[in-house]
């Protein structure tokens, strides 16, 4: 990287918690091994298996996280969107292969940083460790009440709870949200058809709590919306 993609490297490395407790020498250390990934749509990042060597902050674009299974269908574990990392948790399991596969949604960078830099910074702070270790813990917590909604909850429920996700928390009615991830990758993910999703946005709709026009969603009632949850 250049001097300005390195300044620009820092500065989004800055703003995740897994980075917070650095100091700055610290930074300048890690970031001076990062590199670059600009991803077309649809392009691999790693593949599962994968010897796990590094992990990701992507900083722009869309990554889709998934397994495939006996049948070649797959199945989409995760949508990452800028600002949030991939593959951190590896770092701290003993057996160090990518437990997903890892795709281009649409157009993507992302900046790979050096597990074992990342590591050896870690050892050196244990202050620094323990903060992220619990920043970790708290969103174990939270992919597993993802897996419990999942499993647990109907499919009109999990819609619901994803269009919700996707609303700014000072939302008012009126609001809009832009669905800028392909329709059959959201259903993968909420575990449902494509043709349920598109089922449950016309019922939705039909309930006068939302607007449909393509890739575009009006929430009309967002208390109406979050009371089919």
């Amino acid at each position: 990287m250049d001097g300005q993609q390195r300044q620009r490297a820092l500065a989004a490395i800055k703003r995740h918690y897994l980075f917070a407790p650095l100091d700055e020498p610290e930074l300048e250390r890690l970031v001076a091994g990062v590199r670059l990934h600009e991803l077309e749509a649809e392009q691999v990042l790693f593949h599962q298996e994968e010897e796990a060597k590094r992990f990701f902050l992507l900083a722009d674009g869309q990554i889709k996280l998934f397994r495939r299974a006996a049948d070649g269908n797959e199945k989409v574990v995760e949508i990452v969107h800028p600002g949030q990392t991939i593959a951190e948790a590896v770092l701290f399991m003993q057996r160090n292969r990518y437990p997903v596969n890892a795709q281009a949604v649409r157009p993507a960078r992302v900046y790979a940083i050096d597990g074992q830099a990342y590591m050896a910074l870690l050892q050196q702070n244990m202050a620094a460790c323990m903060r992220i270790l619990g920043d970790l813990s708290m969103r174990l917590h939270a992919r597993l009440n993802d897996v419990v909604n999942l499993t647990q909850q109907n499919a009109t429920f999990r819609v619901v709870r994803y269009l919700c996700e996707l609303l700014p928390h000072d939302a008012e009615n009126g609001a809009l949200i832009l669905l800028n991830t392909p329709k059959q990758v959201i259903a993968s993910r909420l575990s449902v058809t494509p043709e349920t999703l598109s089922r449950i946005m016309a019922n939705l709709a039909k309930a006068g709590v939302i607007e449909v026009h393509g890739r575009e969603i009006r929430v009309r009632d967002i208390a109406g919306l979050r009371s089919f949850e």
